[in-house]
């Protein structure tokens, strides 16, 4: 069992500066490692060297079966999981979950398995709910719930969503997590563990689950609803894992690309009907140039239809979206990951 305790932390976008701003309170002594996911996705941001010059600990990405050894912070690098098994570090190029990978619940559910009450779990700025699952089972294990508190956050929705669901301990500044991170984490040694129930490291367990006529937008399988608490999720065959708005998102996306999709085509019609009636005209077929010419007129009125339909706004119940109005997924993960050289 581990006898020291374990700080997890997640954030997306916005987040960079909260957990930058987290470490400025942390002493280079604390007695615990830290894990942290950024949804990066398969983006090389250079997250270690951004956060080199910020943390008081050494910090690299985590690499398939390191020892985890306190006083040093590990990193999800791009389009890997990071997860805990028994001690050690693994990667793992798994679905999806809310859009993204790395994701911060499959960290926080296997820490809360292996660290049980040990886990100090943080949930940092970000967009729509990525880490509230994770955080309750971290909860249910007898760990400790941090959260920023959302009207500081540059992205409220993961924060929110944590606190909305999640018995939290603490929701606070970034500017306070960080020194409570080290009295939390000399306190942590004197809770006693409680045994974890191996399931691999890599497995993905739910609760509760039962089938419903959802379809995954990740790949079209059948979906399963799980519960835990107040907080939904909706898991397919594959693995592919959605909280409510992450699922709301994915059905948008394939909703605007089938439109899209349909625009083209109809375009690609007008066009090919316009080639077909002049051809006819040539070779002196009247009225078969005269049919093409109409369905290459029904194919424009078609496609300004569409194209009105396409840009009225949607209703968006799912919460904040990145600022491009596109999902997690299709925003390459981390809005704005590209501005860190």
């Amino acid at each position: 069992m581990p006898n020291s305790p374990l700080i997890v932390v997640g954030a997306s976008a916005g987040g960079l500066d909260a957990l930058a701003a987290v470490l400025e309170g942390v002493s280079p002594d604390i007695g615990a490692a830290i894990l942290a996911v950024i949804h990066i996705g398969a983006f090389d941001v250079q997250l270690p060297k951004f956060f080199g010059n910020r943390s008081p600990l050494p910090v690299h990405y985590a690499e398939e079966g390191e020892r985890i050894e306190r006083g040093v912070m590990y990193l999800a690098p791009p389009d890997r999981h990071l997860l805990v098994d028994d001690g050690r570090l693994l990667l793992a190029r798994g679905p999806r979950e809310n859009h993204t990978r790395p994701a911060v619940d499959p960290l926080f559910r296997t820490a809360a398995e292996y660290y049980g009450p040990l886990v100090i779990g943080v949930v940092l700025s970000g967009y729509l709910s990525d880490g509230t699952a994770g955080l309750w089972e971290i909860k249910r294990r007898g760990g400790v719930a941090i959260v920023q508190a959302p009207d500081e956050a540059a992205a409220q929705s993961m924060p929110k969503s944590a606190v909305q669901h999640v018995d939290v301990d603490y929701c606070l500044r970034v500017k306070d997590i960080g020194p409570l991170l080290n009295t939390l984490a000399a306190a942590a040694v004197k809770k006693a563990p409680v045994p974890a129930v191996p399931t691999g490291g890599r497995e993905m367990t739910h609760t509760s689950e039962k089938p419903i006529a959802f379809t995954c937008p990740e790949c079209g399988g059948a979906v399963r609803k799980s519960t835990m608490g107040s907080y939904s999720q909706f898991r397919c065959h594959i693995g592919h894992t959605f909280g409510i708005p992450e699922l709301g998102e994915g059905q948008f996306d394939l909703l605007e690309e089938s439109l899209e999709t349909a625009l083209r085509v109809l375009n690609e019609r007008r066009e090919f009907c316009k080639e077909a009636a002049a051809d006819a005209r040539r070779a002196k077929e009247n009225t078969l140039a005269k049919a093409w010419d109409d369905a290459a007129e029904e194919a424009e009125t078609r496609f300004n239809e569409l194209t009105k339909f396409v840009e009225t706004d949607w209703k968006r119940p799912e919460g904040e979206s990145p600022s491009n109005g596109r999902s997690i997924r299709r925003a390459g993960s981390f809005p704005g990951a590209g501005v860190m050289e």
